[in-house]
């Protein structure tokens, strides 16, 4: 072959060299990134539930209860009564106590409702969003010597300090 010709295929072959070296693992640093994910969490809570107790007489006080629509009704009947039974004469006096009588059982009846009390609880779910921050590891920078030079290159894996790893080198 030509002299001329094999001199020229080498400068432009030889333009681009490569090689496949061996250098030593110097440096690796963690690269990491701080991830905050939201999310629901969700609890199941006792909650109270109110309303009106009645009768806390026992077995008299149901009958109470049955018969007037509470103790208190029963109260406020004999105090309405009372009342009414001195309003008047004859038969006014008869109407006003038993006007004072069904007056005094209604307001007695009322003062009862009014009192709410926990009569026992039910079961609900609460939910919120809470966000959970998580650090990740995205890789290793690692630092190589290769004669003298100093490489670097990002990689997945952890390489260990002091080990030989192939590298490319290309010069362009």
């Amino acid at each position: 072959m030509n002299l001329r010709l094999m001199m020229l295929a080498f400068t432009l072959l030889g333009s681009n060299a490569y090689a496949s070296p061996y250098a030593t693992v110097i440096s690796a640093v963690a690269l990491t990134k701080t991830q905050t994910t939201p999310s629901q969490v969700c609890n199941d809570v006792s909650v109270p539930i109110y309303g009106t107790k009645r009768s806390s007489g026992g077995a008299i006080g149901g009958v109470v209860d049955s018969a007037f629509g509470s103790t208190e009704g029963l109260v406020g009947a004999i105090a309405g009564g009372y009342i009414g039974s001195k309003i008047g004469r004859g038969s006014g006096r008869k109407i006003a106590t038993v006007t004072g009588a069904v007056i005094g059982a209604k307001v007695g009846d009322n003062q009862d409702t009014k009192k709410q009390e926990i009569v026992g609880y039910e079961t609900q779910q609460r939910c919120s969003m809470v966000s959970r921050t998580e650090t990740i590891n995205a890789g290793y920078h690692v630092i190589y010597d290769y004669q003298g030079m100093t490489l670097s290159k990002l990689v997945q894996q952890k390489p260990v300090i002091g080990s030989k790893h192939s590298v490319s080198i290309t010069i362009e």
